[in-house]
């Protein structure tokens, strides 16, 4: 255990700690989250996240030929915002439904640590594995680290895609009343013949 306890990230020593991070969160994700110090600001998480963010984006740009200078700043922009809005739901959540102790500075690190898997997402049949290998780490680290009970974590994550299904349909049956008595009209679907 004392070897899961010293490959915590350090943004002071991104070279030495950033290799053993990532591997003890992707192969040994239940003891690494359950050793993981109770974060206390937002610096390490911050630092872990947009290395974890950089890097897909990096190679997306050069693989795409898109300029580095747009992709970078807009995917780590989106990234930090969304991750943050994901750790403060799952702190929310917890406190509300699952009574644990849970601040969102801690979920923060939990979802910082999760991310790990996105490093793959820049290749495209992964992206969906690295997604749902990222939910699992975030529900692992909600369990080991903030003893979240296992049934209530994966009830939390599963909610809000719940939530989040339910408020595009609503979204796309509003767009589509709103087109209807303005008068607009989906386009014909072309016949095809077999």
């Amino acid at each position: 255990m004392s070897n899961v306890t010293n490959t915590w990230f350090s943004s002071d020593r991104i070279g030495e700690t950033l290799p053993a991070a990532f591997r003890q969160a992707l192969t040994n994700p239940a003891a690494w989250f359950a050793a993981m110090p109770e974060a206390t600001s937002y610096k390490d998480s911050l630092v872990l996240l947009a290395i974890y963010i950089t890097i897909p984006a990096l190679v997306s740009s050069a693989l795409t030929g898109f300029i580095t200078i747009i992709i970078l700043p807009l995917s780590l922009a989106l990234g930090l915002i969304a991750t943050w809005m994901w750790a403060w739901y799952l702190a929310w959540a917890s406190r509300m439904f699952c009574k644990a102790r849970l601040t969102t500075v801690d979920a923060f690190q939990i979802c910082a640590a999760g991310a790990a898997p996105m490093v793959f997402s820049c290749i495209p049949f992964l992206m969906p594995v690295a997604t749902l290998w990222n939910l699992y780490l975030n529900w692992q680290g909600m369990v080991s680290h903030a003893k979240v009970g296992g049934g209530c974590a994966l009830l939390i994550i599963l909610a809000a895609f719940v939530i989040l299904g339910g408020s595009l349909l609503l979204l796309g049956a509003l767009l589509l009343q709103l087109a209807h008595q303005s008068g607009l009209s989906l386009p014909p679907m072309p016949m095809q013949s077999f």
